[in-house]
């Protein structure tokens, strides 16, 4: 074995170790505490377990996330189900109170249209510059009534139907007055009706655009 040169300095220790690189893991081994010997093992084993436990959590929340999601479809689904059987009901008070809504506006109520005289109305006429889905809207309205003025001229009155009364409500009615005006070339009217109103198209309804019904809570109740 040539002899090792003389180390007197940390640089001659350096020059040694690059000389003998076997010499290297000796002199950790010397310098080290096994513990901080196995760190570098030690803490690769935590990384592993903690990614490990990070990708258990996230498959979890990833259940709990889809299980919201279910939930919150579930609500959704039971929100319009109620909006539905909560907007048929107000259209089936408002059926029975079409007098009372005639009455208000200083009219005398005629009869109810059907879906085959609304029908025969729109054929009645060139709709060809009308939009279709408008046209089919306006033959699905809530109520189309018919009735006299004080004068006993014929007119109409188209009411839209909600239990509570929003922007979509008052211009189908305000559209709907519109159509019957055009295709009867007689006098028709919009109303709103509903247990409450929605504050945004109060100033329609004070501008006499449209003329809003309030259908009585205790009448839903007992319907």
């Amino acid at each position: 074995m040539a002899a090792t040169a003389k180390i007197d300095t940390l640089q001659d220790l350096v020059h040694a170790l690059d000389e003998h690189p076997e010499w290297v893991e000796e002199l950790r081994v010397r310098l080290l505490t096994r513990e901080l010997l196995e760190l570098p093992q030690k803490l690769a084993d935590f990384i592993a377990a903690t990614e490990k436990r990070f990708a258990a959590v996230e498959a979890r929340l990833d259940q709990i996330e889809t299980r919201l999601d279910r939930i919150e479809d579930g609500q959704t689904r039971i929100r319009n189900d109620l909006g539905l059987l909560k907007g048929g009901h107000a259209r089936n008070v408002a059926e029975r109170q079409a007098g009372l809504i005639v009455e208000d506006l200083g009219l005398e109520y005629v009869r109810t249209l059907a879906f085959d005289d609304i029908r025969s109305i729109v054929r009645a006429h060139d709709t060809s510059d009308l939009e279709t889905n408008d046209l089919r809207s306006f033959r699905l309205a809530d109520m189309i009534l018919e009735a006299t003025d004080p004068q006993g001229a014929s007119c109409y009155v188209a009411v839209e139907i909600s239990f509570t009364v929003n922007g979509r409500d008052t211009r189908r009615a305000v559209r709907n007055a519109g159509y019957l005006n055009r295709f009867t070339g007689q006098r028709a009217f919009a109303v709103v009706a509903g247990v409450h109103v929605d504050d945004r198209i109060r100033d329609r309804i004070d501008a006499g655009e449209v003329s809003w019904y309030q259908l009585d809570q205790h009448s839903l109740e007992i319907a």
